[in-house]
């Protein structure tokens, strides 16, 4: 194929790109075709989930001879790409993602999450993008911190009912005004992930979200994805609140995240930098990794209030609730 409207695309380094994909239901799948589309022929999945009789109209790597066989999302997302496009080099991983609030606590629990701890950490480091499209926040949590220690690309993509959100994560590298990095998906918040699913019914646990909304968000993945290959910074390409000064590529420009909404039809390209307290991306949760390792990992799944106490959260929540609260009649 010629792009003769954009001579300068580097097709050669999109197709040597190496996509992990941590979650292989709806946008996993659609995802993994957007990729395959580009040209992109090494891809991973990584899920722990099996085909349910629900998954195959939303889920487009999932006919209905799958079902109410046991059969794992990841490998079989796997074994259909192989059918579309027998060149690509595709491996579907069942296993867990160590997440905080959910604790293990037997030997056994702990050497299992261990080894997906290090399994997990071998992959980003394999990988050259990391797209995050799991079900729950506190799934997100580990291969942000580990694509940030690795300064890999992380996008990642989240819906609501009729709302979606994509981000691209910052790196250590990609300094924007005030010495400050862009944020991540947990920057926005001041809480550490928990169990999300502990006191929800089985149908709340499933994202209820309008059927062409998944399409929408992932076909956006993975166009910034290809923009991000094609700057000239790579990962480290800067946004801005102004759209007209982010960075570049021979596509167009580069935000930092894009939220839509069908409810009013609007697209908004936004802006987050780096929150110095942050439970995922600031300075002590990705140095304690780096440095403690599975320990380290093993104290956030275990202890709730862990990554809101070495990220200064605690403390700063407790003068807070210690200061004097002032109203308009004190004026």
């Amino acid at each position: 194929m010629k792009w003769r409207l954009v001579p300068e695309l580097d097709l050669e380094n999109i197709r040597n790109c190496k996509c992990l994909l941590v979650g292989s239901g709806s946008l996993g799948c659609q995802v993994a075709r957007n990729l395959l589309a580009w040209g992109i022929k090494a891809i991973t999945f990584i899920d722990n989930g099996k085909i349910s009789y629900s998954n195959p109209v939303r889920q487009s790597l999932f006919v209905f001879e799958d079902c109410g066989k046991e059969k794992w999302k990841a490998v079989t997302a796997a074994e259909r790409l192989k059918e579309i496009f027998p060149l690509v080099k595709v491996e579907g991983i069942n296993m867990k993602v160590p997440m905080p609030g959910y604790p293990v606590e037997t030997k056994k629990a702990i050497e299992e999450a261990k080894v997906d701890y290090e399994r997990l950490d071998k992959l980003v480091q394999e990988h050259d993008a990391i797209f995050l499209v799991t079900d729950t926040r506190e799934s997100r949590w580990l291969p942000t911190v580990l694509a940030q220690l690795y300064n890999k690309i992380c996008i990642t993509a989240a819906l609501g009912f009729d709302t979606f959100v994509v981000l691209r994560h910052g790196i250590r590298h990609n300094l924007i005004q005030n010495n400050e990095r862009l944020g991540c998906y947990f920057c926005s918040d001041i809480v550490a992930p928990t169990n999300s699913l502990r006191d929800m019914t089985l149908d709340q646990q499933c994202t209820v979200s309008r059927p062409a909304l998944c399409t929408i968000a992932s076909a956006i993945v993975v166009e910034l994805l290809v923009s991000i290959l094609n700057a000239p910074e790579k990962q480290a390409v800067g946004a801005s609140e102004v759209i007209e000064k982010c960075g570049r590529s021979c596509l167009g420009v580069i935000p930092q995240q894009i939220r839509g909404s069908l409810g009013d039809w609007s697209t908004n390209c936004l802006f987050g930098q780096e929150y110095k307290n942050c439970v995922a991306c600031s300075k002590p949760v990705v140095e304690g990794l780096e440095k403690g390792k599975f320990e380290f990992v093993l104290q956030a799944l275990n202890k709730n209030s862990y990554l809101e106490d070495i990220t200064g959260i605690t403390e700063m929540m407790r003068e807070i609730e210690g200061s004097e609260i002032l109203t308009i009649d004190d004026f």
